[in-house]
This record gives C-alpha cells, sequence and structure tokens, in this order.
C-alpha cells in the first residue's frame, strides 16, 4: 500500500518498528494526518524527508479529512477480510498541531469506533482519547529545548499531560529518540528518569544525521545509557524497546 497523505500504509525500517513497539502487533498501519510539521525541532528527519526547508515550517494538508479517507478505505478492504489492529499517528507531522488537530480528533473517534487500537506521538497538548498517547521527551531542561525544540509544549507539561491520563487509567508512553550524546548536550539520564516511573513504555533511540553521535565516545554512553534504561525498566514494570539502529551502532567493532 503506498504512502498516500491522509491515507493508512504499511510503515517500513524504523517507522515500522516503533509502531510494532507501541501497537504490541505486528499488523500495524500508520497514518499521515499532513506532511511537515510547525514545532521545528532541530534533529527531525521530517525536512529531509519531505523535502522541506527546516525553517519554513510548512503543513501540506491531504484533500479531503483523513476520516473520510480512511474510512473509504477500511469499507473497500475489509470486505476481503483484509483487518485493521493498530494505527499509528503519525510519521511526518505532529497529529496534535493547530491546524491539524481537529481532523486527527475526527479520525482516532472514527478508528475507535471501528475497533482499532490507535497510537498517536506528540509534544503538544492533546486531546484525552482512549488510545496509546506518546510524548516524546528527551531532556528535561529548558535550555536544550529552546535550542532544539523551540515550538513544542514545555516538558513539565507533556509530563502533566502523561500523568493525568495514566491517571484516567490510560496507556501512555514516552519517545526517548532521538536522545543526544554528552558531546551534542550533556545531561545526566538518571534525572530525566525519576520523572517518568509511570510509564508503560519507554522507545530508546540515538540522535540523527550528527557525527557528534557516531564518535566512540558516544558509543560508549550508549551502551551504558542502555544498561541504566534496562536496569530503570526492570525495577519499574516498563517495557522498554531499543531501536535497532541504536543496538548496531554499539555493537559495531572499535
Amino acid at each position: 500500500m503506498k504512502n498516500l497523505l491522509g491515507e493508512l500504509y504499511k510503515p517500513k525500517g524504523l517507522a515500522y518498528e516503533t509502531a510494532k513497539a507501541v501497537l504490541e502487533t505486528e499488523d500495524v498501519y500508520g497514518c499521515n494526518v499532513a506532511w511537515g510539521c510547525t514545532n521545528a525541532c532541530a534533529y527531525c528527519y521530517v525536512p529531509r524527508f519531505t523535502r522541506r526547508r527546516r525553517d519554513a515550517c510548512e503543513v501540506r494538508l491531504p484533500q479531503k479529512p483523513p476520516a473520510e479517507l480512511v474510512k473509504h478505505q477500511l469499507e473497500r478492504y475489509w470486505r476481503f477480510h483484509w483487518g485493521v489492529k493498530g494505527v499509528f499517528l503519525s510519521f511526518l507531522t505532529d497529529p496534535f498541531l493547530p491546524q491539524v488537530k481537529e481532523s486527527t480528533e475526527q479520525l482516532i473517534s472514527m478508528l475507535l469506533d471501528q475497533g482499532v487500537t490507535v497510537a498517536t506521538c506528540s509534544k503538544l497538548n492533546f486531546s484525552n482519547f482512549y488510545v496509546r498517547h506518546g510524548m516524546t521527551i528527551v531532556s528535561l531542561d529548558r535550555e536544550f529545548q529552546e535550542k532544539f525544540e523551540p515550538n513544542t509544549l514545555p516538558i513539565n507539561l507533556r509530563i502533566a499531560d502523561l500523568e493525568h491520563c495514566k491517571g484516567m487509567k490510560e496507556y501512555v508512553w514516552i519517545s526517548m529518540e532521538p536522545y543526544p550524546p554528552s558531546g551534542i548536550y550533556k545531561q545526566r539520564l538518571e534525572d530525566l528518569l525519576e520523572e517518568l516511573n509511570f510509564v508503560d513504555l519507554i522507545i530508546y533511540g540515538m540522535w540523527n544525521y550528527d557525527k557528534r553521535a557516531r564518535t566512540e565516545e558516544a558509543r560508549k554512553e550508549y551502551a551504558e545509557n542502555i544498561q541504566v534504561l534496562t536496569d530503570f525498566c526492570k525495577s519499574n514494570n516498563i517495557r522498554l524497546h531499543v531501536k535497532s539502529d541504536t543496538l548496531k551502532f554499539i555493537a559495531r567493532e572499535k
């Protein structure tokens, strides 16, 4: 299935790996409710993928509401016992940007009515749905956010939103990806983890597109971090998924 804007598609590679880990099923689909993002995160892969300037902050919307497009797909393919178990929103934008939030909510409602499990990943305020709520959180520091995530919700408010959902017995998870090595931003992983002992899942991955994250020092640091994460998650009954490219990097020969 092609990756069409506003429609279901089969994610591949690291995107599939993330969706599979969050939704806990092999049968996962993605849906991009838009292309492009105004969060302007310095480490984001979306500008590379969409061939847009990071400072342009352009958002391209589908011609029809995603709920309408996806419903048509489901009605068409379910006649042939195709079925959809889980949908991830989304890899090419923040699904709760102001200009797409309403259409995202409509899509979530439609999917839930069809009995589909939905996962979201955001850095903004999200609506309280019975979905697998995810937030990208790789640092607690305001300095980090101002430098690398200028247009996003403050970290303390992201954590507060997740804690609220957890208190409502909903599933919450953290994308700790891309995590910066000390050569890019120095911090204590343990300080961050102390604030996240309530989540159901942590996904951890290395920093993107920067040679400072590919040094021998960074490799050793990532290996140490994974051990810290493993011990922490085991002690707090949290699922941990370390991305495969990160595992390959730390396993490389010197």
